[in-house]
């Protein structure tokens, strides 16, 4: 097994990835809002550096190009940091499911989130029977910096572990 289990924990499911598109159907709705995000994040520094003009006289033209070239960079990396982790991971992802938490080993080191800490209990069903499963808040899906388990994508036959994780935690599945 790719993951060392705590002391009385058992493996109640184990499971790979069935398909290995980066791309998922609630992908927009997160991207929307991030593209809102970094829209005002970009008027914000517009305004900043209007204000500058107006106290400093002309600035250095070096700086208005960092300041219009940084936001968009930093958008760029956002909203394509899920999908670079999904292309570099999701070939080798083993997910599994304890009586004690839910592991994903996306390769060397396992991310895990313990069945306690599951606030929210979501899925999506495709029509083949694999699915998304959400086990918390977030709005931006897994990347390179989380280091709990946030979601399981293209999880086989999705109503089985669903079923699993709400007869483990006690909440009832949200169908997305």
């Amino acid at each position: 097994m790719g993951v060392d289990l705590l002391p009385d924990e058992r493996v109640l499911w184990q499971g790979r990835p069935v398909h290995r598109s980066v791309f998922l159907r609630q992908d927009p709705k997160w991207m929307w809002f991030s593209l809102k995000f970094e829209a005002a994040f970009f008027v914000f520094l517009a305004a900043v550096f209007g204000l500058l003009h107006l106290w400093l006289g002309p600035v250095a033209s070096w700086i208005v190009k960092y300041a219009v070239v940084m936001p968009v960079v930093s958008a760029a990396l956002h909203i394509t940091e899920p999908f670079v982790w999904r292309f570099l991971t999701l070939r080798r992802t083993t997910y599994y499911v304890t009586n004690q938490r839910v592991v994903s080993v996306p390769g060397r080191r396992p991310r895990a989130t313990k069945l306690t800490d599951i606030d929210t209990l979501a899925f999506a069903e495709e029509p083949d029977g694999s699915g998304y499963v959400r086990l918390d808040q977030r709005y931006m899906p897994d990347g390179f910096g989380n280091g709990t388990v946030a979601e399981l994508i293209h999880v086989p036959d999705v109503r089985e572990v669903v079923d699993l994780l709400a007869t483990l935690t006690g909440q009832t599945a949200t169908a997305r």
